[in-house]
């Protein structure tokens, strides 16, 4: 079975989004460093996996020499929407939608430090 399990953002500055996304989003990120000399999995960086259910990574890691990921959307599933979108608001994490309703659920969208799209949905 194909599915996506990690995705790995290049940031420009790792603390920057990592307060985003830690305090902005209540993504549990932990700074941890692995010397192999990989360039998509090794150094520092700021990651949370998470395991109940489908396995799946989170990863953020400085861009150094190369670009910052740009123009990507993510999403996260959230319980309370209203709590999270509060979250968010109060860590000022920029708006981009307000809540609304959606096929999917009850989402918001904010831009992270690197003008990515981050979605937060409470599913219906």
């Amino acid at each position: 079975m194909n599915r996506l399990t990690a995705i790995i953002l290049r940031v420009d500055d790792l603390e920057v989004s990592e307060l985003f996304y830690r305090d902005a989003l209540g993504i549990d990120l932990q700074r941890s460093q692995h010397d192999d000399g990989d360039p998509w999995i090794g150094g520092v960086h700021a990651a949370h996996s998470w395991s109940d259910g489908a396995f799946m990574h989170f990863a953020l890691y400085p861009a150094g020499d190369a670009r910052p990921s740009t123009n990507t959307q993510i999403a996260f599933a959230v319980e309370s929407l209203d709590v999270a979108h509060r979250r968010a608001v109060d860590a000022g994490a920029p708006v981009i939608h307000d809540q609304r309703d959606e096929p999917w659920g009850r989402s918001a969208r904010y831009q992270d430090p690197d003008g990515n799209v981050v979605e937060l949905t409470q599913p219906m």
